[in-house]
């Protein structure tokens, strides 16, 4: 006998499966990846043992998982970021810089995980990590080399991974800060994109 996955079952595997990955962020980010465990996934996600492991194999392979979407919707939310902004090329990288912040900022426990949680774990999760970062070095270097002669970055490399990092730390800085004395989310954007701008020779 040959059995079929339907379109329905399909469905509710995936559902299944997000919602475990959405629990799991939220321990993630809470509690950090060393203090959380499957066991609490498990608990809070209301399922079973046997269900967490038919999705994903251990709590490395889970946190894979949030690493991954978040960079798949950090891209998304950044390509329409630019395809959306008005003027040329630096109203494009301002807007870019300015809905990387703020999506971050809406996505909390991701952004933990991202900026803090992900970085000196096992070598599968760091090569996620560096993948996410470098695929917005490697973006930002390339609107750089575009720029007019008359605004010339000394190093575009260089001078992307300088971008790319003020935003890890500028957001990193606002996560750590007590919810009723962080500026809003809007205003870090506009400073880091301000002062990434002019870094870059572009203002």
């Amino acid at each position: 006998m040959v059995y079929r996955t339907t379109q329905k079952m399909a469905q509710r595997k995936e559902a299944n499966r997000a919602h475990l990955l959405e629990v799991a962020i939220g321990l993630f980010g809470k509690h950090g990846y060393h203090a959380t465990t499957v066991p609490m996934i498990v608990k809070a996600s209301g399922g079973s043992t046997g269900s967490f492991y038919f999705y994903f194999r251990n709590k490395e392979d889970v946190f894979a998982a949030a690493l991954e979407e978040f960079s798949e919707r950090i891209a998304a939310a950044l390509n329409a970021a630019i395809a959306s902004a008005e003027g040329g090329l630096l109203q494009r990288m301002r807007a870019a810089v300015e809905r990387l912040v703020l999506f971050m900022a809406e996505n909390p426990d991701e952004a933990r995980i991202l900026i803090v949680e992900s970085s000196g774990l096992s070598p599968r999760l760091q090569k996620i990590r560096r993948k996410t970062v470098d695929s917005h070095s490697r973006a930002v270097e390339m609107a750089l080399s575009q720029l007019p002669s008359a605004h010339p970055p000394l190093d575009a490399g260089l001078v992307a991974r300088c971008w790319v990092g003020s935003v890890y730390e500028s957001v990193f800085h606002w996560l750590e800060q007590p919810a009723a004395r962080r500026p809003p989310a809007k205003t870090v954007a506009r400073a880091v994109a301000d002062f990434n701008l002019r870094g870059a020779g572009a203002l």
